[in-house]
């Protein structure tokens, strides 16, 4: 607005709330794009050494407790899609068939009631003996940012609701990462950024990543998803490693290692009159090499 910035990006809640006024359209102008560049997500991911996340069942009732569609309408202003897998969904090497698990509570207590989950103390809190001990269905979140834990407090009481108990930590940047790469931690709320439009999901997904602070720390196995990354790694043709990809993402979000929040429809950017552009984005970016400033 002042003039002292040529170029800024933004968010959603930027873009609609606070680049408005009498210069916008004047002298600064606010920009809404798409494109097919890689774009990153958050998630929450649970330590799947934990014995309340053994089973598939039971995560993907967690997953079913997640309000999505009121966190995007109430917090991400509609400008995002419930994310569908292991990396973003309009990437051509997700498969488009694996559909967003939806926000169900009768789906949930359903699947936990399979799994053996039940309020046998009166508590409201579900329980089951797991080796032999009764267990709580208690957990802690961990997360880094402030900012959202609005998103994990909408959780929190649907949870409830359903007989769950999750507790949400904030904790500074170098303890959180600290114990990340301890594995002390039962469920972290965090994200990943987009990376390359060629997909490797080694780093993340395959099992050789889980030891000495890799960045598997879920401690996600799948001898299949292993196999299917390291063949896909040695395929020159885009075809066929296409298809093993996606092999990859429909089994991922199968196993439910992760509870994947948000895709990005959108990116916003705010420029002075001055800077020029042919268009507001090419193909995978914004193309800022291409820009000129008016004289």
């Amino acid at each position: 607005e002042k003039g002292k910035l040529d170029f800024i990006g933004m968010t959603a809640e930027q873009f609609i709330k606070k680049a408005k006024g009498r210069r916008w359209g004047k002298s600064a102008f606010k920009v809404k794009y798409a494109n097919k560049g890689a774009k990153g997500y958050g998630f929450m991911g649970m330590n799947l050494k934990d014995p309340l996340f053994k089973s598939r069942k039971t995560r993907l009732a967690l997953y079913h407790l997640v309000n999505r569609k009121l966190m995007i309408e109430k917090f991400r202003y509609g400008m995002d899609l419930p994310a569908t897998g292991p990396w973003y969904q309009q990437s051509e090497y997700a498969d488009p068939s694996v559909s967003p698990v939806g926000f169900d509570t009768k789906k949930a207590l359903k699947l936990l009631r399979e799994d053996g989950w039940k309020d046998s103390d009166g508590d409201r809190i579900l329980d089951k003996k797991i080796d032999g001990k009764l267990v709580k269905f208690s957990f802690t979140i961990l997360e880094p940012r402030k900012e959202f834990e609005k998103y994990l407090t909408v959780f929190k009481e649907d949870a409830k609701k359903a007989g769950i108990e999750a507790k949400i930590k904030v904790v500074e940047w170098n303890t959180f990462i600290k114990l990340l790469n301890e594995r002390k931690f039962q469920v972290v709320r965090l994200g990943w950024s987009g990376g390359s439009v060629n997909i490797d999901p080694k780093q993340i997904w395959h099992s050789s990543s889980i030891a000495g602070g890799g960045s598997n720390f879920v401690g996600y196995n799948n001898p299949k998803v292993d196999k299917w990354i390291d063949e896909a790694r040695m395929i020159l043709n885009k075809d066929k490693r296409k298809e093993l990809l996606r092999q990859v993402y429909r089994q991922i979000a199968f196993d439910v290692p992760y509870i994947f929040f948000f895709n990005s429809k959108f990116g916003f950017y705010g420029h002075t009159k001055k800077m020029s552009r042919q268009k507001d984005t090419y193909n995978y970016g914004v193309g800022l090499d291409y820009w000129w400033i008016k004289k």
